[in-house]
């Protein structure tokens, strides 16, 4: 049995995941941890992470810290995605943050980023034998990869995400045409060279797997009138699918309500009520520009990916 560890240093938030692999039973979680942050949105607003956030950020890592150290992992990898990977300091974040998990973090580069969700994904989700498309919508920039069981044959990130746009175009509490129209345009423009590069892999788009906190937080939406009301914010979502018809209409309901109205939804998650919006109306623009049929959540994504491929490099050979 091996236990491994892996900090996500995201957009949205900083997480921690420990995992035991047993054999061929594959990754059981022992531990779970997050902290809120959105540092996307200051990134996405100025292009730096303001001084009280990256203190904030700081504290979040010591008591994340602390949690794993009760755990005991045997091997632990450290990811940075978008926000740390964008901002204009960065670096010097980084570099804080390093002396206090004790670990080098890796600030990924796009393609690699959208390789680790791809390699989750799959293992998350049935894709049968031929060729599969992942899409991985984060705080600070969307995913996309297309590959079988043989391996990647294309990886792609861009920097459009939930808390930077909301970041950058200042977007409040209710989207209206104006934002909505932007939030399309910045989207379809991102997706230029994707869509290219899509066209040599004809269909694969039609049945995309998702990952991300906004995929997961529409799904239980979605799927909320079929649970109770209390459990459904817990209830598990993987391999629900979400034709793009319904994604389109989620995203013509949620931008017109507060805060308030969201939060009254049925199987809304309080944590992802302020950024769902947004969230939700970049997945629209990405089934309407990738011509998705429909999505396929997947829960496994960049962390799940991570520790299966740090995993299969200790594996003896």
């Amino acid at each position: 049995m091996a236990r491994a560890a892996v900090w996500d240093l995201g957009s949205s938030s900083f997480q921690v995941l420990v995992c035991d692999q047993h054999g061929c039973q594959g990754l059981v979680p022992v531990l779970r941890r997050r902290a809120l942050l959105n540092l996307g949105t200051w990134v996405g607003a100025g292009g730096s992470i303001p001084k009280d956030r990256v203190a904030a950020s700081l504290s979040a890592v010591k008591r994340l810290r602390l949690a794993l150290d009760d755990v005991r992992p045997d091997v632990v990898v450290a990811l940075a995605t978008a926000a740390l990977r964008d901002a204009s300091n960065g670096p010097e974040v980084v570099a804080r943050i390093e002396e206090l998990v004790g670990e080098p973090v890796n600030v990924l580069e796009g393609e690699e980023e959208a390789r680790l969700c791809f390699v989750g994904q799959r293992a998350g989700v049935w894709t049968g034998p031929g060729p599969a498309c992942g899409i991985d919508l984060g705080g600070g920039s969307f995913e996309v990869a297309v590959g079988g069981a043989s391996g990647i044959d294309y990886a792609a990130s861009a920097p459009v995400g939930a808390t930077r746009l909301r970041g950058e175009i200042g977007a409040p509490d209710r989207l209206g045409r104006v934002e909505r129209d932007v939030v399309r345009r910045r989207t379809a423009l991102a997706l230029a060279e994707v869509r290219t590069a899509l066209a040599a892999f004809p269909g694969v788009t039609r049945r995309a797997l998702v990952s991300g906190g906004t995929a997961r937080a529409l799904a239980r939406l979605a799927t909320a009138h079929t649970r109770e009301r209390e459990s459904a914010a817990s209830a598990d979502v993987n391999q629900v699918e979400l034709p793009a018809p319904q994604v389109h209409e989620w995203a013509d309901r949620l931008a017109p309500l507060g805060l308030e109205d969201r939060l009254a939804l049925p199987g809304m998650p309080a944590r992802r009520a302020p950024m769902l919006p947004i969230g939700v109306a970049i997945l629209s623009a990405l089934a309407a520009e990738l011509e998705v049929e429909r999505f396929v959540v997947s829960v496994w994504g960049l962390r799940e990916g991570a520790l299966l491929d740090v995993l299969a490099r200790r594996r003896p050979r």
